[in-house]
């Protein structure tokens, strides 16, 4: 009996000890045999929660760190790590009410809320997102990721509520004028001052015109955020913005020289090497695009957008033949791509196999083409395929299409 009680005794200091000394396999092993002997103790519970937490056993350590949640309403630990483990397993919706509660407990931690915000961004809700990065960079106003992502934010929040007021109303003088400006930027003059002209005859609404207002705030609020980022010192998401503002632009040799330096810093990050690879492929560099491209599908063979994008640069470089595997690849994994489709029924046009270019130019002209040249390609794969009619109707479409586009 003494033996027992004084095991009990040293069980918790033996724990305690394990934990600082960051041997949380053993530490577990610990607190497990304590809450078998005490099971009512939360401390030990959000204890096992930490241990298992911190050897990222996710799935184990989210039941004692809802224990914890429960019976421990006013601690920090067991809501912001329940609240990473659910994010760490791919479960923002249930991640989202602890993290709230984290940053309620604790206003100036800065990791619970860089974790909301991304719940927010997972879950498509920037406009939460823009709210809990706001203070996140007022508190780490030196981090260029939390200005970079709060630079994202306001842009998707701003294409959001875009999308709600053309739902709203596609007609108002509000839409109108928003989607005026955004012709603007792209440098679609014509198209701007046509739209200026619709608009001014219009009534004011005043949802719409609420709405429009949200979306110059976002669009204002990430033009802010990417200013703070430009005058911090030189790091990769200056790079990344920068590179993103010239693809936008069109300008996309100097969007490569901008995503390279990005990689400087972070030699091994796919997700930028897949943007350097598409703003080669973007620059007609498709050498250098094909090399990055077979490196990232090494990695990831199961990417449709990689395979397509390798195909094209093949096709674009006179080799329809080698393009056919990788741009099959392609629309075999993801046959909603478009683009690819339309790229493979190129490649089969250009080999003299035009009759099993149909069902793909099919699929792809109708919503891709804007200047006639993929119905001008349909009506070549309705002749090889032996239909007369319907290539003339196709050609008289490419005609339209061209006719419009001057």
């Amino acid at each position: 009996m003494f033996l027992c009680v004084a095991l009990a005794q040293t069980l918790p200091e033996r724990a305690t000890q394990q934990m600082a000394a960051g041997l949380f396999d053993q530490a577990e092993v610990s607190y497990r045999e304590l809450i078998k002997q005490m099971p009512a103790n939360p401390g030990w519970k959000l204890n096992l929660g930490i241990a298992l937490h911190m050897q990222s056993k996710d799935a184990e350590a989210i039941g004692p760190l809802a224990v914890a949640v429960r019976a421990m309403t006013q601690s920090f630990p067991a809501h912001a790590l329940l609240g990473t483990s659910l994010m760490r397993l791919g479960q923002p919706a249930k991640a989202v009410a602890p993290l709230l509660r984290a940053v309620a407990l604790q206003p100036k931690d800065p990791q619970g809320r860089r974790i909301l915000a991304d719940a927010y961004l997972q879950l498509n809700q920037p406009r939460n997102a823009v709210a809990q990065l706001a203070v996140l960079t007022r508190l780490e106003p030196l981090d260029p990721g939390a200005w970079y992502v709060l630079g994202r934010a306001n842009e998707q929040a701003a294409a959001q509520v875009f999308e709600e007021l053309r739902k709203l109303d596609p007609e108002s003088k509000a839409f109108l004028l928003t989607l005026a400006r955004v012709r603007r930027q792209q440098q679609r003059l014509r198209a701007a001052e046509a739209l200026e002209a619709q608009a001014g005859g219009r009534v004011a609404n005043a949802k719409a015109d609420a709405l429009a207002r949200q979306i110059e705030a976002f669009n204002e609020g990430a033009r802010k955020a990417f200013a703070q980022l430009g005058g911090l010192p030189d790091n990769p998401q200056i790079h990344k913005v920068k590179a993103e503002t010239l693809r936008a632009n069109g300008k996309h040799a100097e969007a490569v020289n901008e995503w390279r330096a990005a990689l400087k810093f972070t030699p091994q990050d796919r997700d930028v090497e897949r943007e350097l690879a598409a703003s080669l492929y973007s620059a007609n560099q498709f050498l250098e695009a094909l090399n990055t491209l077979n490196r990232l599908l090494v990695h990831d063979p199961d990417s449709a957008e990689l395979h397509f994008l390798k195909g094209d640069c093949l096709l674009l470089q006179g080799n329809p033949e080698e393009a056919l595997e990788p741009l099959g690849e392609a629309v075999k994994r993801r046959p909603s791509l478009l683009e690819a489709r339309a790229s493979l029924a190129r490649a089969l046009i250009a080999v003299n196999r035009g009759a099993e270019a149909v069902a793909h130019l099919e699929a792809a002209a109708p919503a891709l083409d804007t200047d006639g040249s993929l119905h001008f390609q349909l009506s070549r794969a309705y002749q090889a395929a032996g239909m007369a009619e319907k290539a003339a109707g196709a050609l008289r479409r490419s005609q339209e299409l061209r006719a419009e586009k001057q």
